[in-house]
């Protein structure tokens, strides 16, 4: 193989991992799309009801996309020992920072904002037993777990490991899932894009304080949403 060659392939792996990680943010936004269209348009689109099913299977393909490109599987969160104290410590905290900033956030955004936070695509569980355990099973697969192998793991691992592993790069990756993390969750209203994308710097924050386990985001992010569905539940 020539210098040129060599040149021309190290050019195409340098830039793999970060298109992968840029199809795989834009298909969790697409799927913030569908999901949105699917709460907020009179006829939405048949495709609207497979959101969730592009959101997961754009996660696995961008995770073993970024596996077989050479990202370490230390690098997105696995194969870490578990360290169920120091874990459940760090997802108390996540959960009365979330809980504390609900209190904060929410009269401030509104007064500016108008409307509160959008949550009818929750309004079932209201007084039905039935309705409350399927959500609380999906919150803590798809959204608990899901989520922050989506976001945590899989984006904010691979923004990171595409811009060199550095300090500047966490805190980019950090930033950037946040905003799409709160982008995603635009059928939630004005007030919900902000309140996950804090959210999302908190599970973020959680992550990197694990030195990159899944666990005490999952465990807050859980435990948080389960507060509001419990809410919601109670309501009816």
């Amino acid at each position: 193989m020539n210098e040129q060659e060599h040149e021309t392939k190290f050019i195409k792996s340098e830039w793999k991992v970060p298109l992968i990680v840029a199809f795989f943010g834009v298909g969790l936004i697409v799927s913030g799309i569908l999901r949105y269209l699917s709460l907020h348009t009179q006829d939405p689109p048949q495709i609207t009801g497979y959101a969730t099913v592009i959101y997961i299977s754009v996660t696995i393909f961008a995770a073993v996309l970024l596996l077989r490109d050479g990202v370490p599987m230390k690098r997105l969160g696995f194969g870490l020992k578990f360290k169920p104290l120091r874990y459940l410590a760090l997802a108390a905290i996540g959960v009365g920072l979330i809980q504390l900033f609900d209190l904060i956030r929410d009269p401030f955004v509104e007064r500016f904002v108008g409307g509160t936070r959008d949550l009818s695509r929750f309004s079932d569980i209201a007084g039905s037993p039935t309705a409350l355990f399927k959500l609380l099973v999906l919150n803590w697969t798809v959204a608990a777990i899901g989520e922050e192998l989506a976001f945590r793991i899989v984006l904010m691992r691979g923004i990171a490991f595409s811009l060199g592993d550095s300090r500047i790069a966490f805190g980019i990756a950090l930033i950037v899932q946040a905003i799409l993390f709160g982008v995603v969750h635009a059928y939630q209203g004005p007030i919900g894009i902000i309140g996950s994308g804090i959210n999302g710097l908190i599970f973020g924050g959680l992550t990197l304080a694990a030195r990159g386990s899944i666990w005490p985001a999952a465990i807050a992010h859980g435990s948080s949403n389960t507060i509001g569905i419990l809410s919601l539940y109670l309501a009816g």
